[in-house]
């Protein structure tokens, strides 16, 4: 392999449209025209905004050249990203990581917050395979949920949406494991996927992992590289790189993993508590 390879081949695009998503969460749009790049639902990209930082964001929207990465405000280099205006300019990396595996015929998928980011593209790769797919969208408020409106407009008949708020602003009134509990009643799926807050994947792999479903989530960790050089992203105990083993993990993968649900390291190491 290559360095250029192994670095993502960094390229410099640049941004034609910000989308909305929420008060707080945009999609920011760009073109790769030209680029030879290769992409699975799950994968990531290394973002480089100028004079700020590098960070990796979930590969949201797929429809080359026309390619998105939705972002919420967290922080500096979050920050300047949602704050970038047409025309300018940014460089990515990748696409990296694992994806998700589309072999399934009835899915269960469920996103809270932005953690929707990589499963919008996995929803339409499940649905062109004729998957029966049922959606939940879930977030604090019914203003926070993201692609809501999106998927409410979906009229396939293998695709059912269900929403969950904290507040009960709209669907499920509580947080996104009650809600799958109340599905589980009425409804069996042979693949739960999901990506968000990682307390609440943990509950969703508690609440299964003694059913035959099979699991799999998109983890989050912190990244300097985002092509297995740094080791910052490593998993307790078994070293696991989260930038190139993951960052989608099975049912099986995670209960190797100690620190799931538990804790992640910050940029220097330490250990920090979900």
């Amino acid at each position: 392999m290559s360095m250029d390879d192994l670095m993502g081949n960094p390229i410099s695009v640049k941004v034609s449209e910000l989308v909305n998503e929420t008060e707080s969460v945009s999609t920011i749009i760009f073109d790769i025209k030209g680029a030879d790049f290769n992409f699975a639902p799950g994968q990531f990209l290394m973002i480089w905004i100028p004079g700020v930082d590098e960070i990796p964001m979930s590969i949201s929207l797929w429809e080359p050249p026309k390619v998105g990465i939705t972002v919420l405000p967290v922080g500096e280099a979050t920050d300047s990203l949602t704050s970038l205006q047409p025309n300018d300019w940014i460089g990515i990396r990748g696409p990296f990581g694992s994806s998700f595996t589309l072999e399934s015929q009835k899915a269960l998928v469920v996103g809270g917050g932005v953690g929707m980011a990589p499963l919008r593209p996995l929803a339409v790769a499940l649905l062109k395979k004729e998957v029966e797919v049922t959606l939940v969208i879930a977030a604090k408020t019914k203003q926070d949920l993201i692609f809501f409106e999106e998927f409410s407009q979906v009229s396939d008949t293998k695709f059912t949406l269900r929403t969950s708020t904290d507040d009960g602003s709209v669907g499920f009134k509580g947080l996104a494991t009650d809600a799958v509990k109340e599905i589980l009643k009425e409804n069996e799926f042979d693949t739960l996927y999901t990506c968000g807050p990682e307390l609440m994947m943990r509950g969703l792999y508690d609440g299964t992992k003694d059913s035959r479903m099979s699991f799999q989530a998109s983890l989050e960790r912190f990244m300097k590289c985002g092509c297995g050089i740094c080791g910052t992203c490593a998993l307790d105990p078994t070293g696991s790189l989260v930038c190139v083993d993951g960052p989608v993990y099975t049912g099986n993968n995670l209960s190797k993993i100690s620190e799931f649900g538990k804790y992640y390291r910050d940029a220097m190491g330490g250990k920090k508590k979900f």
